[in-house]
């Protein structure tokens, strides 16, 4: 009996070892999506704010409007080195009134290149630049000033670049002629929730649109 014992005791460590090698990593995934879950639903909040603010004519190119934002995400270190980016945009639909104040040249009811396309009016950003970038794109002009891009879209690019249109936006949202949106994304990284080859990209997004 004594040596059956310890052949049952060895075989149930060898059991256990075997069936640790599964679940551990399985209970940190579990783990860290839930702590990624709660981000998410706090940015969700976050974006909502920013994006309301954005609709009402607040203008985050100010620095008093920028530390408004910081101190809403509270806790996300939207700050310039910080883990966070919150990115404004508004977009609309390229009309044929549009297309013709982009091309003054060009006679009246002359089609462009983003006729009926979704576009960039202007896109900012509050925080570190290069925790991400926007689900929908970058508008095609440099950054003014240089360490904080802001991107003012100029009629003519907004007719004719294609860097102009917003990328799966209509996917998103179905917008008519004359509509605008406001859109606020917010990208969190975190670094502190990363188990590399189980936790997957160590970022959170959410994102609202007005």
């Amino acid at each position: 009996m004594g040596q059956r014992g310890k052949g049952r005791r060895g075989l149930a460590v060898i059991e256990f070892t075997l069936s640790m090698i599964v679940l551990l990593p399985l209970l940190l995934g579990t783990l860290i999506f839930g702590f990624r879950l709660i981000r998410a639903i706090e940015m969700q909040q976050i974006t909502r704010d920013l994006g309301h603010m954005y609709l009402e004519g607040v203008n985050f190119r100010q620095a008093g409007a920028q530390q408004s934002a910081q101190t809403l995400a509270s806790g996300f270190n939207l700050t310039a080195t910080g883990t966070s980016l919150v990115i404004l945009e508004k977009v609309k639909k390229e009309q044929q009134a549009d297309c013709d104040a982009g091309n003054p040249a060009s006679p009246p009811g002359t089609p462009c290149t983003n006729l009926n396309k979704i576009v960039f009016i202007e896109q900012l950003t509050i925080g570190n630049t290069t925790a991400g970038s926007s689900a929908f794109g970058t508008p095609p002009f440099a950054p003014s000033p240089p360490a904080q891009l802001t991107y003012t879209v100029s009629a003519a690019s907004q007719a004719n670049n294609p860097s102009a249109v917003a990328a799966g936006f209509s996917g998103v949202m179905t917008l008519n002629g004359g509509e605008t949106a406001y859109v606020a994304e917010m990208i969190n990284q975190t670094p502190d929730l990363n188990i590399p080859g189980f936790s997957g990209q160590p970022l959170v997004y959410a994102r609202s649109i007005f």
